[in-house]
Order: C-alpha cells, then sequence, then structure tokens
C-alpha cells in the first residue's frame, strides 16, 4: 500500500517544481510498476532535504517490488525511526525482514529481548515524557481531592489514584530514560549489498571472518574512517566497509 505523501511533504516547506515533478514522476512510475524509475524518483527528492515517515515508506515498498530487500528494510526502518507506531510500516517491515538470510541468534533471552524492544520503541521518547508529565498532573489533582474532600469514599478514591499516577509515572519515567538511553548509545545499520564480508581488521588485507546478507540488522560499536565495527546479537564482531550499510 502506497502512502500519499505531497501534503505532508509540503506542508512546512517551499514548493519547488522540481520537487513537485520527482513527486508526481515517482507516484505515477510506482502505480505503473516501474518501480526503479519511481525509486530514482523518491531518492531525488531525499537528496534534496525532504523527508516524512510516507517518504521513507513508499521508498520501501519500491525498493520491495524490486526485489531489493536490505534496502527495502533500511527505509521501513528509517520510516519506523520517524513514526514508531505507524502499523503499515510494522507490518511491511516485518515482510522484508522474514526474507533476509542471516538467522542470528541472540544471547540475551530472545523474548526478553522482544519485549523489551518493542515497549520502548512503541512510543517516541517525548512521548514518554509527556506521559511521566501527564501522571504528575492527574497525581498531584488526586492529592487534592485527598485532601479538600470532605467525603470519606472520594478521599479513599483519590488516594488509591494517587498511588496508581504514582506508579505510573515512575514505570514511564523508567521506560522513557531507557529509550532515551538506547537511542543515544545504541546505533544500528542494516546491510545494503546482496552479500557482505565481515573483516578482522578495517582494511581489504586483513583476513574475512564471517559474511553476512542484505537486510541483516546489526550494531555499530565504532567509527574508522570509510569502515565501522559492527557487532551481532550473539557477540560476534568485525568491520566492514561504510558503503555497504545504511546507517538508522
Amino acid at each position: 500500500m502506497k502512502k500519499l505523501i505531497g501534503i505532508i511533504l509540503f506542508s512546512t516547506m517551499l514548493i519547488s517544481a522540481s520537487a513537485n515533478d520527482f513527486l508526481q514522476k515517482a507516484e505515477r512510475a510506482y502505480d505503473s510498476k516501474k518501480y526503479k524509475e519511481a525509486i530514482e524518483n523518491y531518492e531525488s527528492l531525499i537528496k534534496d532535504g525532504f523527508q516524512s515517515h510516507e517518504l521513507y515508506y513508499n521508498l520501501g515498498n519500491a525498493y520491495y517490488r524490486d526485489n531489493q530487500i536490505g534496502k527495502a528494510i533500511y527505509n521501513y526502518e528509517l520510516a519506523r525511526k520517524l513514526e514508531p507506531n505507524d502499523e503499515d510500516v510494522r507490518i511491511n517491515l516485518s515482510k522484508a525482514s522474514a526474507k533476509t538470510i542471516d538467522k542470528i541468534d541472540a544471547k540475551e533471552n530472545f523474548f526478553i529481548s522482544a519485549v523489551k524492544s518493542n515497549i520502548l520503541s512503541s512510543f517516541s521518547t517525548k512521548t514518554w515524557a509527556w506521559f511521566s508529565i501527564y501522571s504528575i498532573i492527574l497525581f498531584c489533582v488526586c492529592i487534592y481531592l485527598f485532601v479538600s474532600a470532605n467525603n470519606r469514599p472520594l478521599k479513599r478514591t483519590a488516594f488509591l489514584l494517587a498511588l496508581c499516577f504514582t506508579f505510573a509515572f515512575f514505570i514511564t519515567y523508567f521506560l522513557g530514560y531507557s529509550a532515551l538511553n538506547a537511542k543515544s548509545n545504541n546505533k544500528f545499520a542494516i546491510i545494503l549489498n546482496r552479500e557482505a564480508k565481515i573483516y578482522n581488521e578495517p582494511t581489504l588485507t586483513a583476513s574475512s571472518k564471517f559474511v553476512l546478507h542484505e537486510g541483516t540488522k546489526i550494531r555499530l560499536v565504532e567509527n574508522n574512517g570509510d569502515w565501522a565495527l559492527i557487532k551481532l546479537d550473539n557477540g560476534n564482531e568485525g568491520w566492514i566497509k561504510k558503503l555497504e550499510i545504511g546507517i538508522i
């Protein structure tokens, strides 16, 4: 499913004739199943500085239809980064990820890892912050009712609600802090090439440790010029050329 992006793309920016032309060409090409042409025009929009989760989503769809799974997953991830709660993005990302070759066993318990990842990515850090603020406000309202009310059942209800909102504040604050920490300290990337060699050292003369395939999600540990040190969920590390990955 393709999303309409024209209004969102240009509502806050000056509409240029060339940008509008790229958008119209991309949408016509996609509807005509000319996916390579659609990709070219969507990419031109991004190079011109336009971005929205709809744009990345549509570009991901075009790559997916063109059987470029790595680049499809990369753009779905960019779309999810901008709009974590978009159901279409989540579904298509799941479909594309199911087609990847590499199946990496995580050191951490899979269930725990999946639950933690899903919870933290359910909302943006800004949204978690607002949840904490609302909890504090409602807590204050309940305390006011508890102090000022003469009705005993109302006092009891206000007190119980105050306890609930206190608990909600600490939970949302912890989740928001964890999401912010994960966002700041964890950088991820997607393998874009059909096949990418991972080396012992950041040089082509070094020996190859293992091979990864398009669409595999990796954690970035360190940058060294044109190279990046990456780490997999199973603990394996190695160096890869930056040209072969898309950083989320």
